[in-house]
Parts: C-alpha cells; structure tokens; sequence
C-alpha cells in the first residue's frame, strides 16, 4: 500500500498542467465551445493527433494523456499513465480512480480540474486557483441512457449557485444536496466548518474524493435526505436540489436531479425548512425550479411564512411543459423519437396536466434572517447593478426590514468584476431599507447613481426632443431603465448632494411642474431604480433602518 496521501495525487495532476485554463489553451476556444455543447469529438480528436504526431511538446503529450484518461473515459496503456502520475500512480489505484486491466488502465470516473471563479478566496500557495472534482462520466462521452444512481459533475446549474453564493467568512456553512461536492469545497474556503449532506452515499464518497484530492479537511459529509442530517443551525446554508420535476410513472429515477416527490413538493418543503436552520443573520442560496399553474401567482416568497426571514425570488428562466420534458428528457440521454422518447414525453405531459401547469421556472431564491444589526452602504459600494423595476413592501407582521418578493430577469449577467454574489448581496441590503423605508423617508434621503451607469437618448432624425431615454446597468444583469424626462434629470444630478425632495422642488420649477406631485412621482420611480441598485441611497439613511442583511 502506499503512504502517499490524496492530496499528492492532486498536486501531481497540478504540476503535469492538467488546469482548466490549460486545457482551453490546449485544444483552443472552438473546442471549448463544443465541449459547452456536449460535443466532446472534437477535443478527443485533438488529443489523439496531439500523441500520434511525434514533433508534439512533452507539455502537450502529457496534458492530452490526461485529458484522455479522466475527462474523456478512454483506456490508455499502463506506461503512459504511470509517466503521467508518477509516484501517485498507486495512490489512484487503491482510491479507485484508476483501474488497471493487464497493459489498459481506465479512470471509472471523471477527474476534471476547475478553476476558482472570481469572488471566491485564494491562498497564495501555487495551485490554490484549482480544484479537482470526482464525478460519473456522463453524456459527454457515452450514448447510453445514465444510470438513476449518476453522480453529476458541474454543470451549469451548479455554476450557477458558485456564482451566487456569498463569499465572507462564516463560521458554519452547510452544503444540500452536495453531490460531486463542489459547493461544499468552495465553502471551505471561506467557513471554518461545512456541513454537506445527500442522500446518495455514492455520492458522499465521490465527494470525500474529492475533498481528498483537494488536502481539505474541515468538510463533515452526512447521509441524509436533504435538511434531516442538519441538526445545528448554520450562518450560510447553498443548494442545488434535485429540483427537476419529473412524473412519478416514470421508471427511472435520477437522484441527482428528482427527488422522488411529486411537482415541485421537494422545494417547497426545501424552502419552507429553511429558515429555522439558519443562525440570526444568517443567509441561504439555493437553486430551484416550480411550476407556475393557470390562475395562480404563487412562489416560493409565498411558501415562506417565517416573520424574520426575508425571501428574495429571481426567476431567471420558464419553460412551457413540452419544452420542459425535452431538455430533461435530453439529459438523461434518451435518443430523441425513440419509442423511450415518445413515452417519457407523453408522460411528462400528462404529469402536467393533472395540476394544470402553464410553465417551469428556473430561479434563484435567496434568503436572510434578521439578526437586528444595522448594516451601512456606502456611496463607494462596488457591486451596484440592475435586478428588478419593482419592489414590494413586506407583508404586515413581519420584522422591520424584512422583506419576501419575487421579480423575473431574464436578461445574462452583466461585466461583475466583484462577482454576481457580491452585487445581490448589496441588492438585499437596499432592498431590506425600502421595506422599512416609507415615502417621507425616501424624499428626505439623498441618492448617488451608481457609476456603471450609461444614459442612452433616441431621437428621429431632425427632431429637436429625444422619443425616447433609456439608461443601462453595465453591472448586475445589465437591465436597460426606460425614463421619463423628470426621472432623467434626477438620475444626472444624483450624486449624494441634495435629497430626493430637494431635487424634486428644482426640477419642479424647470419643468413648471406641481411640485408636491413630481415628489409622489419620483418616490415611486426613485424606489425601482433603487430596488434595482441604479440609486444608491445615503448611507446615513440606510444605517438606520436596515436590518438583518449585510453590504460588505
């Protein structure tokens, strides 16, 4: 046996330049992009031109060896693998990453480095910009229908919850719904404890692989179905849910994805349990889909009753049910117009239509508890970008501040160079204050508007006026503002100086206006662009009446 740890293997595969930035170097952009597609032929191809030609560098001999072996599940002969792990070639055998059959070693599972996203702590040591992650080969590179016990890799989807997932430290943090384990490693970056939880235990030991891989240690995994092994609060709480909604006649049950129950009943008990599971202050991410039904508008802000918990819902996507079963169905690799394709489809629809399901949303919900601290946004805020052009008060009976609302966005995620968490992070902050803010407050409060901005004026050619001013976020999700010539003005000359009220009375005057009118006028106007993070109100103002959200 050897005595080499995990973590050497993963130091190994770093050193041979096995990285994700390597790779797209490697077989360059266009192959990446086919990769995005499912489609790996083409990278395949380029790994095996890359070892027939002799002239090949001894950098790209090695990174197309181990792209073959972990990424594209093809055999390669024990010489060459042993070149490529060296001293750790053992190491992977007896943790199973490896296999080796007389002369052919093959990888039962996908290996495949990834690259911390900006917004995500680092160390300085070299590597520490790198993960590896144990995962099932999946329709990458087989055309067999998956396995219902398929251990996913990142997708997009997870991708997704990296990129939302608040990054300041924290002292508890559970991962649900771990699966390959890469939330939970991220986490451990920046929590002294994580949690993760699934109720796969392949996939706990996936995950424990890939913790081994990475040297991380302060991960406790706990078999369990979602919440049931959290049996202590924690201050940030991440899932990816299997949230697909399948019907339940169908065969085959993908733990990865469907947890068995039927609709969207698994997020909604998800959501609902949430908030007696997060410490005062504490914040939750999670990603979900549910189903929107004829003659309802109801949400997962809805489903969510605990007075202290605000509950922030951004739908991002809806699908109808026929395009819904298509991409799902898809995904499990079932080859379109077989007589498989044909019932599952016939099934989802059904499925469907016995809850009268208009379309499947696919968002992000997000919460925070209060914890009565005041939280400041300064003027130098950073991470200001566009969400919504709505914001809704909280229900009564709620704690001052909180806040439950739900918005659509469907337009890609803007230039965030401080990351997309860090903007949503502030949005719930300003968000927080308008829900205890009323309208003398709002008029009485200065606004800076956030630099990103761009003022955009239409005009037919000739005309003297503009038909039309729109202004655009060049942060958050980038959403474009139509305004009005008095909200144009106020937004030109927000820059911290005079309150909303101030600002009104001159603007009043210009525009020979009633001033007590443009007031109640640009209340409500300066209190969407706010809610969207285009208006920063004065920090002053903010401190005094947020609470339980925090704009670091």
């Amino acid at each position: 046996m050897t005595d080499l740890p995990l973590a050497h293997l993963g130091e190994t595969l770093y050193r041979s330049g096995y990285t994700e930035p390597r790779l797209r170097q490697f077989w360059g952009g266009p192959t990446s992009e086919a990769l995005l597609r499912n489609n790996a032929a083409p990278a395949i191809h380029h790994c095996a031109r890359t070892l027939a030609d002799q002239s090949s560098t001894a950098a790209d001999r090695t990174m197309a060896s181990a792209a073959l072996l972990f990424h594209f599940h093809r055999t390669a002969p024990v010489a060459q693998a042993r070149a490529l792990l060296g001293e750790s070639f053992d190491t992977a055998t007896e943790a199973g990453l490896i296999t080796v059959d007389d002369d052919e070693v093959t990888a039962p599972f996908a290996l495949t480095p990834y690259e911390l996203p900006v917004g995500v702590p680092r160390g300085f040591r070299p590597g520490d910009e790198n993960l590896y992650l144990v995962a099932d080969h999946g329709t990458l590179t087989t055309p067999d229908v998956l396995d219902g016990e398929f251990v996913l890799g990142l997708g997009g989807a997870g991708r997704t919850l990296v990129s939302i997932t608040p990054r300041d430290h924290v002292g508890l943090a559970a991962d649900i719904g771990t699966g390959c384990g890469i939330q939970a490693l991220l986490l451990a970056r920046h929590s002294e404890r994580v949690i993760a939880t699934d109720i796969s235990r392949r996939a706990l030991r996936l995950a424990e692989l890939s913790a081994g891989l990475n040297g991380v240690t302060t991960i406790e995994f706990r078999h369990g179905s979602l919440l049931e092994p959290l049996h202590e609060p924690v201050d940030l709480l991440v899932s990816n849910p299997p949230f697909v909604i399948t019907p339940r006649s169908t065969d085959t049950t993908f733990e990865y994805r469907d947890g068995g129950m039927t609709g969207d009943r698994l997020v909604r008990e998800l959501f609902t349990r949430i908030p007696e599971n997060l410490t005062p202050g504490g914040r939750s991410v999670c990603l979900g889909n549910w189903e929107a039904a004829s003659g309802t508008d109801e949400g997962p802000e809805t489903w969510v009753d605990d007075a202290d918990t605000s509950v922030f819902v951004i739908e991002r996507e809806a699908l109808d049910p026929i395009a819904y079963a298509e991409t799902w169905i898809r995904d499990g690799g079932i080859p379109r117009a077989s007589t498989a394709w044909n019932d599952a489809v016939a099934a989802w629809l059904d499925d469907f239509a016995t809850r009268a399901v208009d379309e499947v949303v696919f968002g992000y919900v997000l919460m925070a508890k209060s914890d009565n601290d005041v939280p400041t946004i300064g003027t130098e805020d950073p991470a200001i970008g566009d969400v919504t052009s709505d914001v809704d008060r909280g229900p009564s009976g709620t704690a001052e501040g909180v806040f439950k609302t739900r918005v659509r966005v469907t337009s890609a995620p803007a230039n965030n160079p401080h990351g997309l968490a860090e903007f949503l992070t502030t949005i719930i902050a300003i968000r927080s204050w308008l829900a205890a803010a009323g309208p003398e407050e709002i008029a009485a409060t200065a606004f800076t508007r956030s630099p990103d901005l761009v003022e955009h004026r239409h005009f037919v050619p000739g005309a003297p006026e503009p038909n039309s001013i729109t202004l655009e976020q060049g942060i958050g999700f980038g959403q474009v503002f139509d305004l009005d010539t008095a909200l144009a003005g106020f937004v030109s000359v927000a820059d911290g100086t005079l309150t909303l009220r101030q600002t009104a009375g001159a603007l009043a005057q210009l525009l020979e206006v009633d001033p007590t009118a443009l007031e109640d006028q640009l209340v409500a106007q300066v209190r969407a662009l706010c809610a969207a993070g285009a208006l920063l109100p004065d920090s002053g103002s903010v401190g005094s009446s947020t609470t339980g959200t925090s704009a670091e």
